[in-house]
């Protein structure tokens, strides 16, 4: 992998509060502009995102991930279909906001047919109507709110419905974007979550739509 190392920190302030790299590993190489991150051949054995041109690591695919994702896809591609939307597991996006944020969201749905990819890249330039995280070790702080970085960029950069959960159910959460900010989306006591844009109430784990 083609990495620039001792690379210093920028002058200017950080788009997102301090508090956004709580429960990080501090061991993070930037800046790093999104033009040469998308470039680089990243493996399964060493993922990477970049959030406001920090390096930082993702969790390894497991099965129980992977069996909560391809259940959820699989649930939800009827209704995709029938709209006419598009919807991608683990799709390389670019962020808009903060500037050099380049993430792999595990699941998420466009409310369009077709979506625009940076010029010379597969990298998606498109922002996602809604995404769902499944929470990792090493992602989870990142992915929850209030603090997490890509909670955070997900919400600054238009993000209009948010879920995540652990592979087994724990601790699932949804949000919708209220006036800029992701607010809580209740939680029926059978799991659902009601998505206006899905226009369906939608259960994480185990993955089911009504």
């Amino acid at each position: 992998m083609n990495r620039a190392p001792n690379l210093v920190a920028p002058e200017a302030p950080s788009l997102l509060p301090a508090e956004a790299v709580f429960g990080m590993r501090v061991e993070r190489l930037g800046p790093i502009r999104a033009e040469e991150f998308e470039n680089w051949s990243l493996g399964e054995e060493d993922p990477l995102e970049l959030i406001e041109g920090w390096l930082l690591p993702m969790t390894p695919g497991t099965y129980s991930t992977g069996n909560a994702l391809g259940q959820l896809f699989s649930v939800l591609a009827p209704l995709v279909r029938e709209r006419g939307w598009s919807m991608s597991l683990d799709a390389r996006h670019r962020l808009p906001r903060p500037p050099d944020t380049v993430v792999f969201p595990d699941l998420v749905v466009h409310c369009a047919a077709e979506v625009s990819c940076v010029p010379g890249t597969e990298t998606v330039a498109r922002v996602p109507d809604i995404v769902v995280e499944i929470l990792g070790r090493e992602t989870a702080e990142r992915d929850r709110a209030p603090r997490g970085a890509k909670f955070l960029a997900y919400q600054m950069s238009g993000v209009q419905e948010y879920y995540c959960a652990w592979a087994d159910g724990r601790e699932a959460a949804g949000f919708h974007l209220r006036e800029g900010r992701f607010a809580a989306a209740p939680q029926q006591p059978d799991g659902f979550f009601s998505s206006p844009l899905l226009g369906a109430s939608l259960r994480l784990v185990p993955a089911a739509l009504r």
